[in-house]
């Protein structure tokens, strides 16, 4: 039998921002920061050098080099960029602790330490890599040491305002990135967790739908190709009865074959011709006259799936005429056509019935004619009324997904909603049948 076919949406399903791309957007900022600010200082530090020793501080700015190239690097190689961002951290802090080793004699009053220009890359760094607290502890320390550093003779000395601005300026825009990586994870973090959630409740409706549509099918398939079969052949009693009953046996056949040999995959598409001449060749094969009273040259092409439940569900309409709307009653068919719907209207002016009065276990029109198309995106209309005929309409596709829910073609009797049969006939809204 045809199935569903669902795909799983967690494979097409993407989140606009997610905690990867997010990481993988501060890993490409980060390594522009550490080249950027790395090759825009070298020429300060080239300037400073005299002052340092020259063994110690070149070999401590060289390693600090060398862990910026390693985070800019990261950048292609993402797999190594929590470890290349945390070594960075670790080393800037050791040249800033270890600078006043590094210094000969005192700087100029107008220059300042060459870690200096790398304490944000540091602070950040440390925020990207690090765990939370760490990082906190990590932003706390590093605008500290710099401020006593600046106080000391191998900073600059330069007093007590010049340091303390100088560390602030570094723990604020130290702080500020913290703050703004935690929020912006933690919030990536939560929509990924919500879209976790929603595939996976999208995944179980799924499921579910598929599992209802295919109970839908097996119903309807039981109750037109078996059940309908073998009462018509119990209450056969006339020729036409049992030529009746025969043509359904050999209906039933082919329908119950070519359902166990259909397997689950994309719709083909059917041309709407084949389409018209099933209609019309299955109504008409009945034994009981059935007039064809509009019948279109040209329609849309429609899924198999919807192709065959629409021919099923006129069928199977036909058929509770035959059986249900009398003797000498008239009967008739009409398709109507455009370039992207169809519609089929089986009706009869037999003596009908009253929907409501229907028990809830005969499934009927419920199950072979207006659950089945609904489950191939059509609807189904029922009009009947005791002593006024029955009139059934089939409508593919649905006029929810159509258009607007407004009736097509000019038939506003025919509307999801309305209210008036063209006839007069009662409620269109009955969801319940004869079996």
């Amino acid at each position: 039998m045809r199935g569903a076919g669902w795909a799983d949406p967690s494979r097409s399903v993407r989140a606009t921002i997610t905690q990867a791309s997010l990481d993988r957007a501060f890993t490409i900022l980060m390594a522009i920061a550490a080249i950027g600010f790395g090759a825009v200082n070298v020429s300060g530090l080239l300037k400073q050098l005299p002052y340092l020793d020259p063994v110690w501080a070149p070999a401590s700015a060289i390693v600090m080099a060398l862990s910026l190239v390693a985070v800019g690097v990261s950048a292609i190689a993402q797999r190594w960029s929590q470890v290349a961002q945390t070594v960075c951290a670790l080393l800037f802090l050791v040249a800033l602790l270890t600078f006043p080793l590094t210094v000969d004699r005192a700087l100029p009053v107008d220059q300042v330490p060459w870690p200096w220009w790398l304490c944000n890359v540091g602070t950040i760094a440390a925020s990207l890599s690090f765990a939370t607290w760490r990082a906190a502890v990590y932003n706390a320390l590093v605008p500290i040491i710099y401020f006593v550093l600046r106080l000391s003779p191998a900073g600059g000395a330069v007093g007590l305002q010049r340091a303390f601005l100088d560390g602030a300026y570094t723990a604020v825009l130290g702080i500020a990135a913290l703050v703004l990586i935690v929020v912006l994870r933690r919030a990536a973090a939560a929509v990924d967790a919500a879209q976790a959630t929603a595939v996976r409740r999208y995944s179980r409706a799924i499921r579910e739908h598929a599992t209802e549509v295919e109970r839908v099918q097996v119903d309807a398939i039981v109750h037109d190709s078996v059940l309908t079969t073998l009462l018509s052949a119990a209450r056969a009693d006339t020729p036409d009865a049992e030529t009746l009953a025969a043509r359904m046996a050999r209906n039933a056949i082919d329908h119950l074959a070519a359902a166990a040999s259909d397997g689950p995959g994309e719709d083909q598409i059917v041309p709407f011709d084949v389409l018209r001449d099933r209609i019309v060749a299955s109504v008409t094969s009945l034994g009981a006259p059935v007039q064809v009273r509009s019948v279109p040259a040209a329609g849309p092409g429609l899924p198999f799936s919807s192709a065959d439940a629409i021919a099923s569900a006129a069928l199977q309409a036909a058929v509770n005429s035959v059986q249900h709307a009398g003797d000498d009653v008239s009967r008739w068919i009409t398709i109507v056509a455009d370039r992207k719907s169809v519609e089929v209207e089986v009706a009869d002016d037999g003596t009908g019935f009253d929907a409501h009065a229907v028990p809830a276990e005969r499934l009927g029109v419920r199950r072979s004619i207006i659950e089945r198309m609904a489950a191939a995106g059509g609807e189904a209309d029922l009009r009947t009324a005791p002593g006024s005929g029955t009139r059934i309409v089939l409508r593919w596709p649905a006029l929810g997904a159509a258009g607007d829910g407004e009736a097509a073609d000019g038939d506003p009797g025919l509307g999801r909603d309305g209210a008036a049969d063209r006839d007069g006939a009662a409620d269109r809204d009955e969801r319940e049948a004869r079996g």
